[in-house]
This record gives C-alpha cells, structure tokens and sequence, in this order.
C-alpha cells in the first residue's frame, strides 16, 4: 500500500487492504466457470431446413468477436443490468445482496506459484476481457494478480450461484501514474480468458463523454475497511455518497488543513461531515450511478483518500470521463 505523509502528519492511503488484515489471506481461490448446456430441437419438414439455416447464421453472426476480441457490450444491451435486483460496509454503508452489483470485481494477488493468495483490490468489469482497477494495485515482485467475478461473500461458497476465477495475463498500467499524488491511478487487467457473461456477472456501461455527474448520488461497493484502521466485512458491502464539484473539493480539504491538489481526471465523492466513505481495500472498485433507462454507469473508480469518512476529506475518484479515450485505444469500450 502506498502512503505519503502530509504536514499535519496523517496519511494519504491509497485504498488497498493490508494482507496481515484480510480473512482469506491464505486462502487459495478455485472457481469454475458455470457452463450452459443448450438442447437443439430439430425438424424433419424439409421446408424448413433453409429457415432453420438462417437462424443460425444471425444467432452465430451476434456472438462473433469483433476486431478486438470482445462483442461490444453496449450494442448487444448487456452492459450495466442487475437480473438479481427486481426493482430498477464500507465506512456508513451496508451489506449489499447476493447479483446486486455483477460488474464488481474481486481482484487478489497470488505469490509463490500460487501457494499463497490474498484480496488486494476491487475492480470492475467493463468487458468480457477486461477488468478497470487501480494503479497502485499492481502485483508486487514475483507475484500476479488474479480476478475473481461473480463473488459475494468471501468467507465460502454460499451463494446460489458460483464466482469466476480468471488469471491475469497482462497488467496494464497508466503511463504517467505517479504513486506520490496519485494522479492517474488507473490500470487495466487483461484476462488470461474471456468471462461468460451471467446473471451475477454483468459488464458496466460506460458513461457519455461529457457526462457530468456533480450533485447526484453515486453508489460506491467493495470488500474494504468498515472504518479507518478496523476490521473487513465477508460481503459486499454497499454506501452512496454524493458528488462534488471539484471546486468545493478542493475547499473542504484546505478547510481540513491539507494542501492536496485536487486535478481535473479526480473525481470527489462523499459528505462534509465525514460519515459515509469508501477505505483500504476498497481501491479500484466502482462508483456508479443510475442512468434514465434503469442501466448502471461508471462514473469513477476508488483511489485514495485521508483516513476514511473524516470530515472534510471526501474520497477521491479517477473520473472515467477524463480517462475513456485512454481506456478505448486498449480496450475498444464505447
């Protein structure tokens, strides 16, 4: 975990948990993917026959890979939709239910030829090869990272439904992150496979290019801190927390005593007077946001902050706005 020590002497944390701290420290995740078995009817009318044969061609045609080796995921409507959720912790927050938020990753880092495994980050799926986290989630030395989708609760296999566990193949980190302000802290996961989409396992929707989402409420989910230096949660935990523009961001940190600068790619969430927060371990997660259509869309991803829910430090986003070009040139996401 990085940190950097400001003049009042307290931490700027990025969101990674510490592994002396989390549950499954040592635990190793093996996953199968849920495979689907369909039953072709067949007919002996020859009539059909040429009828049948164009059915066929259209239902291969949809699911062939495009030029970048994914199906578009906004064309085909999968991205951003909660099949478990029949209406349309974290510091403050709550425990969230099993296919709440699909597009939320588990991302864990394996050393020792993948003897030993602990939960580092959160991430999100943006498509079926691609997971968004955080920079300074990238594995340390001699190890890999591993994502795991689909997941609920860590401390075993309870859900009615199976997680997903995928190697990483390539970490993709921003070029001009800088670990000692934070800026840029993005990083893509390839998968070493692509994910089989599922009820629990859905891919975000990306937001427009010009979306703003100042004053709105966002929702924020992970696996990280229920409180600056305490305890993680086994589920999912859930909280939301309001956006703010990045004037009045950068006031309430002054306000606090902190000379942090807030740029233009951060993106500032959460209350004045502290409370509800995203914290370690949380980093690289998602912040999302409803759209009119009733689809969910990536509004930022958790990076760092001071502390966890202290007044006057919201925690500070990478804004996917600002970084969809770059997430578009490797990944091809609209």
């Amino acid at each position: 975990m990085f940190k950097w020590v400001t003049p009042a002497s307290t931490a700027t944390l990025s969101r990674c948990t510490l592994a002396a701290t989390t549950a499954a420290t040592t635990t190793t995740t093996a996953m199968a993917a849920t495979r689907t078995a369909t039953t072709a009817t067949r007919t002996t009318r020859p009539q059909l026959l040429s009828i049948a044969l164009t059915s066929l061609i259209i239902i291969v045609a949809s699911f062939a890979p495009t030029t970048s080796g994914f199906r578009s995921i906004e064309t085909n409507g999968e991205c951003g939709v909660r099949p478990h959720v029949k209406s349309g912790r974290i510091v403050g927050g709550k425990g969230s239910t099993f296919g709440a938020y699909p597009w939320q990753v588990l991302v864990r880092e394996s050393t020792w030829l993948g003897l030993f495994t602990k939960n580092k980050c959160g991430g999100v799926l943006i498509t079926s090869r691609y997971v968004i986290t955080a920079a300074h989630c990238q594995p340390g030395f001699l190890a890999s990272l591993v994502a795991v989708m689909g997941e609920f609760d860590i401390s075993g296999d309870l859900e009615s439904k199976r997680s997903v566990t995928k190697n990483v193949k390539r970490v993709i980190v921003h070029r001009q992150y800088d670990p000692a302000t934070f800026e840029n802290d993005l990083a893509l996961l390839e998968l070493d496979s692509p994910v089989q989409f599922d009820t629990h396992i859905v891919p975000i929707c990306m937001p427009n290019d010009v979306a703003d989402f100042t004053g709105r409420m966002a929702t924020v989910t992970g696996w990280g801190r229920l409180k600056y230096g305490g305890g993680v949660p086994s589920v999912l935990q859930e909280v939301q927390v309001p956006i703010i523009e990045n004037s009045v961001c950068q006031e309430m940190f002054h306000t606090a005593g902190h000379n942090k600068k807030i740029l233009t790619s951060f993106l500032c969430a959460g209350y004045a007077n502290g409370q509800k927060d995203s914290c370690e371990g949380d980093s690289g997660g998602p912040l999302v946001l409803q759209r009119p259509d009733g689809r969910y869309e990536l509004a930022g991803t958790v990076s760092h902050g001071i502390k966890c829910a202290a007044p006057y430090l919201p925690g500070v986003y990478m804004r996917t706005t600002f970084y969809k070009p770059w997430l578009r040139s490797i990944t091809g996401v609209k």
